[in-house]
């Protein structure tokens, strides 16, 4: 029998792997060379801990001081960069194709301090053939919103070879 648990990926090692798989069957732009987790994701310092595949993705990160603001607080645009950073792999497994951000609004709830680990979920909403729509949130440690967004994404039709 096939239930949600058994389709749960944890830890980020696991999940980094269970992307690269994936990415082999997905289709990637001419002269495009992969590197997962990408980028932004390292620069981030995001660590996978949950996937579901086709509904959600969470990841956790301890706020290092270099985004802090002159109070010590979070800059809110980490955050941003963090929920975006989040829903791509997501949008990206679900449609089985590229995806592109069309938008990305987010909410600032309560601040978070450098130091202070955060734990970010993004969730599938709806899944279409063109566009995926995310919903993400932000927790603290003591388990208080601190941020929400949504997002658009763009399914990117590639031209088949």
């Amino acid at each position: 029998m096939d239930t949600e648990s058994d389709n749960v990926i944890k830890g980020h090692e696991q999940i980094v792997a269970h992307v690269i798989a994936a990415f082999d069957d997905l289709p990637v732009p001419p002269g495009i060379r992969l590197q997962l987790p990408p980028p932004s994701t390292t620069t981030l310092a995001l660590q996978y801990e949950k996937f579901v595949p086709g509904r959600s993705i969470s990841a956790t990160v301890e706020i290092p001081p270099q985004y802090g603001n002159v109070m010590g607080l979070l800059q809110g645009g980490f955050i941003a960069a963090m929920f975006d950073d989040l829903m791509a792999p997501l949008s990206y497994l679900t449609a089985k194709n590229p995806t592109t951000s069309m938008d990305l609004t987010t909410h600032f709830l309560r601040p978070v301090f450098v130091g202070e680990r955060v734990t970010l979920t993004a969730t599938v909403q709806k899944a279409g053939r063109t566009a995926i729509y995310l919903a993400a949130e932000a927790h603290n440690e003591k388990n208080k919103l601190v941020a929400t967004a949504v997002s658009t994404l763009q399914v990117v039709g590639l031209p088949q070879t």
